[in-house]
């Protein structure tokens, strides 16, 4: 058995430790390691893969200086971790620990690349450094291993700038001759693609005459919708425009003034009549305060006034009825439109389904529908339940109509001339709608 060697390394934590001797297993196939720690703690064989121990868990976790001793097995190499070295514990270091290298032939050979890889790993890994690199002037053991040290983790960083320096060198090379053979690459590669999407651009463009010539022919020859496209385009714009007159529902401004003359003629005839019936009114005044004073008044011609103020008031009245009856009848006539416009609105949708339906039916089944279900589904189709409308008479008819309308016969004397009338009938309220 040779003469251990020994490999100084500041003070790490436990997780920094048994990190690098994870490491080092993996890479030669080690799964267990032997761990103890302080305060007599002997945890003994850890398989690195499973991690089952729960102490050795709870060791990992306290990420302290609690790892008294670490040790790993690779053949006949034995690397062994001692916190503060393998001294006796009152000449144990406070600032370094060691990695000792021990190996035994016997148990198994190791090549001489593995174990300076297994070297430059511990020494990477854990920061070795050389405690006799620093100059010796007086000063206490402990501060000269500080120094060390220290001078050992400047000469790291020099080397790590170097390799950095010499890496991004060497990467920025490669990626300049990378770049150059990627651009000369897809200059070629555009050039091919330039090509082949010039030769499918003209392949497609006479592809896309041919099928345009196709196209322009069939134009020309069929229109290109069936009837049941144009038969739905026709019913979307009636409908569109029935539902636009619903929303908008109204009569011209034409319609609207033929309205005027009525309204202007009743107003006209109120005034007149009033103004009849207002002088009239001032006779029987007249008349009254005569009578008051002592003049003599025939009694005949104050009769007639008040007579007269009867057939004018009945008239006033008669004619506002007349006129109030007028615009009502306006209004229903205005809203049954509205109401059969609607029901138009409906009866359009119902029949266009019904078409859609005998078109369904007739191409699955290949037959017409029976007629008595067509005639279920199109029952008061288009139909308008609305009655006569009446026809406006004047009070002054319907007056005469329910006079003359019982009566048996008519005699009217004209001077000397007398004529008769056998049943005369009633006058007309109804006038047929058709």
């Amino acid at each position: 058995m040779s003469t251990p060697q020994r490999i100084k390394i500041p003070r790490l934590p436990d997780r920094s430790i048994i990190e690098c001797f994870r490491k080092l297993g993996e890479k030669y196939g080690v799964t267990s390691i032997n761990v103890s720690a302080l305060a007599f703690s002997h945890i003994g064989n850890v398989d690195l893969l499973a991690e089952s121990n729960q102490d050795f868990q709870a060791l990992i976790e306290h990420n302290s200086t609690l790892v008294e001793t670490c040790s790993l097995k690779i053949s006949g190499l034995t690397v062994t971790y001692y916190r503060g070295g393998q001294y006796q514990p009152e000449e144990k270091s406070p600032i370094f620990d060691e990695i000792v290298l021990s190996f035994n032939a016997q148990k198994g050979d190791v090549s001489n690349l593995d174990k300076l890889d297994i070297v430059a790993l511990i020494t990477s890994e854990l920061k070795a450094f050389n405690p006799g690199r620093s100059i010796e002037s007086g000063v206490s053991k402990e501060q000269n291993d500080l120094w060390s040290i220290h001078e050992s983790t400047l000469s790291r960083l020099e080397k790590l700038n170097e390799d950095l320096i010499r890496q991004s060198s060497d990467f920025r090379a490669s990626i300049e001759v990378k770049f150059d053979n990627k651009s000369a690459e897809l200059e070629e590669g555009i050039k091919a693609k330039e090509l082949k999407l010039e030769e499918e651009n003209a392949k497609r463009i006479e592809e896309f005459r041919f099928k345009e010539k196709v196209l322009k022919e069939k134009i020309e020859a069929i229109d290109d919708r069936d009837n049941t496209h144009a038969r739905r385009e026709i019913r979307n714009k009636m409908l569109s425009d029935v539902k636009n007159r619903i929303e908008k529902f109204g009569v011209s401004d034409a319609t609207e003034d033929k309205r005027k003359p009525v309204f202007i003629g009743i107003v006209i005839m109120i005034a007149a009549i009033s103004l009849m019936l207002g002088y009239t009114i001032f006779e029987i005044y007249m008349l009254n305060f005569s009578s008051a004073t002592g003049e003599n008044v025939v009694s005949q011609n104050q009769y007639w006034l008040w007579v007269k103020v009867s057939l004018l008031s009945f008239g006033l009245l008669a004619t506002i009825l007349f006129y109030i009856k007028w615009q009502n009848q306006w209004a229903e006539q205005h809203a049954n439109s509205e109401f059969q416009l609607q029901q138009f609105y409906l009866d359009v949708n119902r029949a266009n389904w019904v078409i859609e339906s005998c078109l369904e039916w007739r191409k699955e089944t290949d037959s017409a529908i029976p007629t008595v279900l067509l005639e279920s589904v199109t029952r008061n189709l288009f139909h308008s339940g609305s009655d006569e409308s009446e026809n406006l008479l004047h009070p002054s008819d319907e007056l005469a109509s329910a006079l003359l309308g019982s009566a048996s016969n008519l005699k009217l004397k004209v001077g000397e001339n007398e004529l008769e009338f056998d049943k005369p009938g009633k006058i007309g309220n109804k006038k047929s709608g058709k």
